[in-house]
């Protein structure tokens, strides 16, 4: 009895070990701001929001002339902070981290009616993507089916997914942001 009862107080011990070095992919929640709320087990080396480029109402995501603003850890934190229940509101640099753009104080406002995007490099574990819809009451977190960029360095440009055709944009932005809104 004695032995089973240490059997399986080892097979116990070793699936709780193997259960917390397992990744946790990052997850967002936005909130007023926006704020972004992380969770996961990797640890954030950037944080980046984009914009849509003049003529557009959807951001690119990766397209350098899109950056609104970006942040990285600090030269002596190069690892980054834990996401694990940070809380990151837009344009405010947490403890640990720098601006890395632009290179002002004074944020560039989101307007709203317009989709931004965002993207969380992490270590450790998978980042997160993902698009925000902004509305006057807050950021709606949503997803924008069908969407790509042509390229993943210099001219980037948005396109139809598998395809090179432009990307068409949704005449009513607000009602396609309702039908596509992450629940």
């Amino acid at each position: 009895m004695k032995l089973r009862s240490a059997v399986s107080l080892s097979l116990l011990c070793f699936l709780l070990l193997t259960l917390l070095g397992c990744e946790v992919a990052t997850s967002v929640r936005l909130a007023g701001g926006p704020a972004f709320s992380f969770d996961g087990s990797g640890r954030l080396v950037s944080l980046s929001v984009y914009e849509p480029q003049p003529g557009h109402k959807i951001a690119t995501p990766l397209d350098s002339k899109s950056l609104v603003w970006r942040i990285e850890p600090a030269s002596h934190a190069p690892s980054g902070a834990l996401v694990t229940g940070m809380d990151i509101a837009y344009y405010k640099v947490p403890k640990g981290y720098v601006q890395k753009f632009p290179g002002s104080d004074t944020p560039v406002p989101l307007a709203g009616g317009l989709v931004y995007a965002f993207i969380a490099e992490t270590t450790g574990a998978p980042g997160a993507n993902g698009f925000f819809y902004m509305e006057q009451s807050g950021p709606i977190l949503i997803n924008v089916p069908g969407l790509c960029q042509s390229v993943f360095v210099g001219d980037v440009r948005p396109v139809k997914c598998g395809t090179s055709e432009p990307y068409v944009e949704p005449k009513d932005l607000q009602k396609f942001a309702q039908e596509n809104r992450v629940r």
